[in-house]
C-alpha cells in the first residue's frame, strides 16, 4: 500500500521519532554515504545522464511552478532533485522503502503501476519515467498499466518522459495503449526522441491526450 514519507516529518506516522529521523538522521546518513561510501562517477559519465544534466534538467530548472513526478530514486539521482526551483511541487516515488533517503521532501513509497490510486487525478504537469521500463516494469502488461496510471494523473497535454533501453525491451512507445493515451512531441527545443552513441538508452517525450 502506498505511503507518503516526507522528509519534514509531517507524515510517516506523525510521530516525534519519525520527525527526528527525517530531519536529522536521514540527511546525516545521506551525507556520510555520498562522501565516504558511494561513488556516482560511473553514472555521471553515461551519455544519457549527461543529457539529463546538461539538456533536460536545466530546462526544467527554469520552471517556477507546476507539479512534477520524479519516478525512481537512488544515490545517483539525488543531486538532480536539487536543481528544481522551490516553487515547483516536486514529488518523488519509489517502490523500495529503503530509497526514502534518496527521495525529495514529498516522497511516496509505492509502485508506479498504481500511482493513480494515491495521488489526485489530473494533478501533474510532468512525469519523469527514466530507467523504469526494462528495470522492474518489464512486461507488456505492466507497461500498459503504468501508461494508464500516468495518464490518469497527468493534466491534458502533460509531458511524460520515457527513458528505456532497446536491448532490454521492445519500444514501449509503440504499444497501442501508448498511442491511445499519448502523442509524441518535442519538449522545449529538445527532439521527440534522443538516442546516444555507444549506448542502448533512448529518451522519448510524450504528451497526454485529453480523456
Amino acid at each position: 500500500m502506498a505511503q507518503l514519507a516526507t522528509i519534514n516529518g509531517n507524515t510517516m506516522g506523525n510521530s516525534g521519532v519519525s520527525s527526528l529521523k527525517n530531519q536529522f538522521y536521514l540527511p546525516l546518513k545521506r551525507w556520510l554515504l555520498l562522501n565516504f561510501r558511494l561513488d556516482d562517477t560511473y553514472f555521471k559519465k553515461q551519455p544519457d545522464r549527461i543529457w539529463l544534466n546538461t539538456q533536460l534538467y536545466p530546462r526544467l530548472a527554469k520552471l517556477k511552478q507546476g507539479r512534477i513526478l520524479f519516478v525512481g530514486c537512488a544515490y545517483y539521482t539525488w543531486e538532480s532533485l536539487r536543481l528544481f526551483d522551490k516553487g515547483v511541487d516536486l514529488v518523488t516515488v519509489d517502490i523500495d522503502e529503503n530509497n526514502v533517503i534518496w527521495g525529495g521532501k514529498n516522497h511516496i513509497v509505492a509502485s508506479i503501476l498504481d500511482i493513480d490510486t494515491y495521488v489526485e487525478p489530473g494533478s501533474f504537469d510532468i512525469v519523469l519515467l527514466n530507467g523504469v521500463f526494462g528495470h522492474g516494469v518489464d512486461t507488456k502488461e505492466m507497461q500498459e498499466q503504468t501508461y494508464k496510471a500516468l495518464h490518469n494523473i497527468l493534466k491534458p497535454d502533460g509531458m511524460l518522459l520515457v527513458g528505456w533501453n532497446d536491448d532490454l525491451i521492445p519500444d514501449p512507445t509503440e504499444l497501442q495503449i501508448s498511442k491511445d493515451l499519448f502523442y509524441k512531441s518535442e519538449y522545449e527545443g529538445l527532439p521527440q526522441r534522443t538516442t546516444f552513441q555507444n549506448s542502448t538508452h533512448i529518451m522519448d517525450f510524450l504528451r497526454a491526450k485529453k480523456a
